[in-house]
């Protein structure tokens, strides 16, 4: 229980720090590709409302604190994308190339450029667009149509480095983060360990000191009984010790299934024999009772697992299916192979079972019917050492109601 409960800390931790890291490297990707953008925009403008030209005026020394006071605005003298903008500047006039500026870029023909410029002014409307590595502000003055393009690939290459570098950097943050993260979840889980640890100790040290007076008591009810002879209330004396006997025991016998770190011995077995052997010592019981079990077992099955504990298992199901089964009830135990996993399904008639509390029947002391477990000898906690058995042979149990007249625990180990 405490090692779950110390995964599901980190697991915890480390989601909330990965979500956190996550919000902020798309934080700071989206801000970079937005300023970046606005920047080439901006430089796109200037050199629009310059016709072609960028300014020397932006060529001046920067004010270094005006950046960091406001990181996006990018009309600053001396910014570093209009020192080294590398541009090109076509102006189209009935459809024909009236001027064409490569001076500011190189690798970029007088052909190139035409053909990039014909290609926005037959397929684009005015304004900003992208043509592969080229930002482009396409402006209509008269029967002038200018175009300006811009070399957007270093802004793309910075981009992805920023992304790529951010990754491996939350990475390796969170790996980083783990080992400390794993001590802590340590520190924050001893009082909760210390708490159980005293609970388990104080359910066992109770168990033992309640088996003496309990013997005294039913020894005392023979003797009495012996003496005076048989009579109702020594026969309920007798009976009540007994169930507080039952009980005791099945609460110790909890306490120490719930410490699933603590070790058990497994063995290989056959399970197929085990499980049949189990269910066939209860079918007198059944008969008893006026109701029909039925075992169904796929034979030579083998398993990895507490060979006792299986045992316990099925004698919880197949009790429970007896004792709370309606009269002339039908109850059938089945184990089977699905693909790796091994499954036990145990199916029994009811008088009325509420499908919404199917998921409660495992809690401790719970019982559907309260009056009637009494008559029936139950204590609503049968079935939580059922599931601490799963889950200490890291299976899974559940219980599926069909209609309001037929329960099926089914087990998958």
């Amino acid at each position: 229980m405490l090692k779950k409960l110390q995964r599901r800390f980190v697991l915890i931790a480390m989601m909330a720090l990965a979500s956190l890291l996550t919000v902020q490297m798309v934080a700071v990707n989206v801000a970079n590709i937005y300023q970046r953008d606005k920047e080439l925009c901006n430089i796109l403008e200037i050199i629009t409302d310059n016709n072609g030209n960028l300014p020397f005026d932006y060529m001046g020394r920067p004010n270094r604190f005006d950046h960091f006071f406001n990181p996006f605005d990018t009309l600053k003298p001396g910014n570093e994308s209009y020192i080294s903008a590398r541009y090109f500047v076509v102006e189209m006039r009935n459809n024909r190339a009236e001027k064409i500026m490569i001076d500011h870029i190189d690798g970029v023909t007088r052909t190139m450029a035409y053909e990039y410029a014909s290609q926005i002014y037959q397929t684009h409307e005015p304004g900003f667009g992208l043509l592969g590595v080229y930002r482009f502000h396409y402006t209509v003055r008269g029967d002038s149509h200018l175009i300006v393009f811009v070399d957007a690939q270093k802004d793309f290459d910075a981009a992805a480095t920023l992304l790529s570098t951010s990754v491996i950097v939350g990475i390796i943050t969170l790996f980083s983060i783990l080992l400390p993260v794993t001590l802590f979840c340590k520190m924050a889980v001893r009082p909760v360990a210390n708490a159980i640890e005293k609970q388990k100790q104080f359910i066992t040290d109770a168990g033992h000191e309640l088996k003496t007076p309990l013997a005294i008591i039913s020894a005392d009810a023979e003797v009495i009984e012996l003496c005076e002879g048989e009579n109702e209330w020594l026969t309920s004396i007798k009976n009540q010790t007994q169930r507080m006997s039952v009980l005791i025991k099945n609460l110790v016998n909890l306490s120490k299934l719930d410490e699933l770190s603590d070790g058990f011995k497994k063995e290989r077995f056959n399970i197929s024999e085990t499980v049949s052997e189990t269910a066939d010592s209860f079918e007198t019981k059944a008969k008893h009772d006026g109701k029909y079990i039925e075992v169904n077992v796929t034979d030579n099955i083998m398993y990895f697992g507490c060979q006792e504990e299986i045992i316990q298992l099925v004698s919880i199901l197949c009790d429970n299916a007896i004792k709370y089964s309606d009269k002339d009830g039908v109850i059938k135990l089945s184990l089977y192979k699905s693909g790796k996993n091994i499954c036990i399904d145990c199916y029994n008639t009811c008088e009325h079972i509420d499908p919404s509390a199917t998921t409660r029947l495992f809690d401790r002391f719970y019982r559907t019917d309260a009056s009637r477990s009494r008559d029936t000898g139950g204590y609503g906690i049968g079935l939580s050492v059922a599931k601490a058995i799963v889950e200490r042979h890291k299976g899974k149990i559940r219980a599926v109601a069909s209609g309001t007249t037929a329960i099926t625990f089914k087990i998958v180990l």
